[in-house]
């Protein structure tokens, strides 16, 4: 079940034996990592949630008090997604392009509270530019 984050798991509980412990980001990488289609990284991903809730429910305490943190930086990467979608999409339609299938479907019904509808309003002005 955990393959792919036994390090994840190891470290967050050495971070959870010392009040002073903290992480840290480093401003450029130390080691240059690559992953095959059949490593045990990307086969975790169809058990993402799963896992992750194993890793929360396990670090509980630590997660609660970077709870604010947590989903905040997720909510950041999550519009930053967004953000290169819509970049993508109008790219496309103002160059008169084919977008995808599911981008159609996607603005044809946006979602809510998370930027979707912003999004495809803004998507959907392009053509009420000029």
């Amino acid at each position: 079940m955990r393959s792919g984050f036994e390090d994840w798991d190891f470290f967050l509980s050495m971070i959870e034996t010392s009040p002073e412990a903290w992480i840290g980001i480093v401003d450029k990488p130390l080691i240059q990592y690559r992953t095959a289609p059949a490593s045990s990284n990307i086969k975790s991903m169809d058990k993402r949630l799963e896992i992750m809730r194993f890793m929360i429910e396990k670090h509980i305490s630590s997660y609660h008090d970077h709870l604010a943190d947590a989903l905040l930086g997720i909510e950041t990467i999550s519009n930053l997604r967004l953000y290169h979608w819509e970049n993508e999409v109008t790219h496309a339609l103002r160059s008169h392009q084919e977008i995808s299938r599911l981008s159609k479907e996607f603005l044809e019904s946006p979602t809510y509270g998370d930027g979707g509808m912003a999004s495809a309003v803004r998507i959907a002005s392009i053509g009420e530019e000029k």
